[in-house]
């Protein structure tokens, strides 16, 4: 039998453990791919003030997914690129945030089965809350210009 010594055994060890949290970590591949649908307002919004819009009642959206990561994209009210940004797990759970310009999040969670992507996004502290509904594979709506 060949004798490693200590370092050798702890070495293999160290090896071993992080092979194993790295498999752990690694989400399925089975979800990338481009995505692409809607997002609906799904209640009543806050009303406007002078300080903040109306919220729109739908629009387009789109997702990529890539070895874990997401990042979920349209355009807001003013045509500027809202990102938002997160991870997929293994069982197809989506959570992804958008960090607005006061600090504050907002929050993007759902999941991707059979190649369906349904979820909801709380836009700007619950002032415009979305029902979204994308599909791997579906052509992108072109956003107007």
């Amino acid at each position: 039998m060949l004798a490693l010594g200590k370092s050798g055994v702890l070495g293999m060890a160290f090896l071993a453990g992080a092979a194993a949290a790295a498999n752990a970590q690694q989400p399925s591949a089975g979800y990338d791919g481009s995505y692409a649908g809607s997002m609906m307002l799904s209640a009543e919004p806050t009303p406007p003030d002078a300080s903040y819009p109306a919220c729109v009642e739908s629009r387009p959206v789109s997702m990529q997914v890539a070895r874990g990561g997401v990042i979920v994209s349209y355009l807001d009210w003013g045509r500027n690129t809202i990102h938002y940004r997160g991870r997929v797990d293994a069982a197809g759970g989506v959570q992804a945030w958008h960090t607005n310009g006061d600090g504050t999040r907002s929050i993007l969670t759902g999941s991707i089965q059979q190649a369906t992507f349904t979820g909801d996004l709380d836009r700007d502290q619950h002032r415009c809350p979305y029902s979204v509904v994308m599909s791997i594979g579906a052509a992108a709506a072109a956003p107007p210009r």
